[in-house]
């Protein structure tokens, strides 16, 4: 007999549903200090680091080993023999709300220390923009960069996100930053994510639980998905200030005239290999945004790689089943071929990727 109090009762556990989000793959901490935790997802492999970035942007940085079958942790180690290495990033408290870019930037090298440089830097997101300045600030303990949806030419093609950026004055994110205490608050980010998209956030994706109430797996997954959207994380309002102003308003990255630990950031001091991967339907990081970067680099355009996700999203390019399946292997495979690693991809990773780059991929 149908009782609709079930289906009510499902629905409502699975829309309320919240948890702490955490990395799936087993792992240890090789660092630990009031801003990052760097964890190591194997023992004993040896050879250059991979090691991954994950954003700040309000949400935790699990989203490298999200789930089976869609963790970019388990994709690297399957592909490759070499070590791979996550950066956690902790959220902010009010004791770190001062810290800068520059910090970012010194919290990141204690990570490359720790898992041993020079390494394979994986940027996701805004992780990408922050391993672009680290590649040229410390050039020598890198081998190479992958970046996946991650802004570096932050005007290029407009977009969701840029045209909010814009079309607020700085006083606007100020007042936001003034409202955590010297901290922008995760909370704030999140309903700022969600108003860019707000019939799918706030209507659809309602709908399409109620739609599916009886539906296990359905559940699991919206359950999975929520377990790491819905949980959020302050960041420093002083760095994300500068992100704002400096990166997102006035594109200064690419110009030459961003500020790091004193010295301006000059992209065309970057010569290692690049791999670029970005979302067909990625409406934060626009495909421009990411790709730009080939021509600010010192990089020969031989040892650039590009390749587009179809139809993906902007989390999509590195934690979607299609993104790690039939792209980033052909990326992995590029990028420790040019680096002279070529014996550290696994059996599988060699035979599986064909040496051809396919129609949607380009060697930019």
């Amino acid at each position: 007999m149908y009782d609709p109090y079930i289906d009510i009762a499902k629905f409502m556990e699975t829309a309320t549903f919240r948890r702490t989000p955490e990395f799936i793959s087993a792992n240890r901490i090789v660092h630990e200090d009031k801003a990052v935790i760097l964890r190591r997802f194997d023992e004993d492999r040896t050879g250059a680091p991979l090691l991954i970035v994950p954003p700040q942007a309000g949400h935790h940085s699990s989203i490298a080993d999200y789930a089976q079958e869609q963790s970019l942790v388990q994709t690297c180690l399957k592909e490759t023999t070499l070590p791979v290495y996550v950066v956690e990033w902790k959220p902010s408290t009010p004791t770190r709300q001062h810290e800068t870019i520059s910090d970012l930037v010194l919290q990141l090298r204690l990570c490359v220390h720790g898992a041993g440089e020079p390494v394979i830097l994986v940027g996701l997101c805004q992780g990408g923009w922050l391993c672009a300045i680290y590649a040229c600030l410390y050039p020598q303990d890198i081998k190479a960069l992958m970046l996946a949806a991650a802004p570096i030419d932050f005007t290029a093609g407009g977009g969701k996100l840029q045209d909010v950026v814009q079309g607020m004055p700085i006083d606007f994110y100020q007042w936001l930053v003034a409202m955590g205490f010297g901290n922008m608050l995760g909370d704030m980010m999140l309903m700022g994510w969600k108003i860019m998209n707000p019939y799918e956030r706030f209507v659809s994706d309602f709908i399409n639980l109620w739609v599916n109430v009886r539906d296990d797996k359905y559940l699991e997954r919206s359950k999975q998905f929520q377990t790491w959207y819905e949980y959020t994380q302050n960041i420093s309002g002083r760095w994300y200030l500068q992100a704002v102003d400096k990166l997102f308003k006035k594109n200064h990255l690419i110009q030459g005239k961003l500020k790091v630990l004193g010295k301006y950031i000059d992209l065309h001091t970057i010569t290692c290999p690049i791999a670029m991967l970005a979302g067909e339907k990625d409406d934060i990081t626009l495909v421009p945004q990411l790709f730009n970067m080939s021509s600010y680099v010192s990089t020969k355009p031989e040892d650039i790689f590009q390749t587009i996700v179809e139809d993906a999203g902007h989390i999509s390019v590195f934690m979607g089943r299609k993104a790690l399946k039939d792209h980033w292997p052909p990326a992995l495979k590029f990028t420790l071929e040019k680096i002279g690693l070529a014996n550290a991809l696994t059996y599988g990773a060699r035979r599986s990727v064909n040496t051809e780059t396919p129609p949607q991929m380009s060697a930019a």
